[in-house]
């Protein structure tokens, strides 16, 4: 059952990345007038929700760490923040490549994670690519703006 699982999450994987390569092309040869609504509706119904499991995570967290006050949680998440936000001033292009790093494992892992069990690096190379795609759209949608945004950091 469970490699009937892997495989049926395999191919879907790679439907997906063909669908999502394709329809990106589509979008950036023809039309960029509903990519941003597009990009905005994706934000809301996937990002908005994928974010706000953040504290059960952190629930877990404490319990493993043996941490009885929740407000640990908050306020190291809230720090952690702070400290991001202050790195980003001083150092923007360095932050955000090691943000696009870190977002694109973390999109990557949360969508395989349950069917892979070995922790080889090529698992973690392929969460990284598989969760490159989510951060590399914007880069197909409005490449111009991508690109003004990365040289307006240096």
């Amino acid at each position: 059952m469970n490699n009937q699982i892997k495989k049926i999450n395999l191919t879907h994987s790679f439907i997906f990345f063909l669908v999502v390569n394709i329809f990106c092309f589509l979008m950036f040869k023809f039309s960029s007038n509903i990519s941003s609504i597009l990009c905005f509706l994706l934000i809301l119904i996937l990002g908005v929700s994928h974010g706000s499991l953040d504290h059960n995570k952190g629930k877990k967290l404490l319990k493993l760490f043996n941490i009885k006050s929740t407000y640990v949680f908050y306020i190291t998440y809230i720090l952690i923040s702070v400290i991001i936000v202050i790195t980003w001033i001083m150092l923007p292009s360095i932050t955000l490549l090691i943000f696009l790093i870190i977002a694109s494992f973390h999109f990557g892992k949360e969508d395989t994670q349950f069917l892979i069990y070995n922790r080889s690096y090529f698992t973690q190379l392929l969460y990284v690519f598989k969760g490159a795609l989510i951060i590399l759209a914007p880069l197909a949608f409005h490449y111009q703006v991508y690109f003004y945004l990365l040289i307006s950091l240096n």
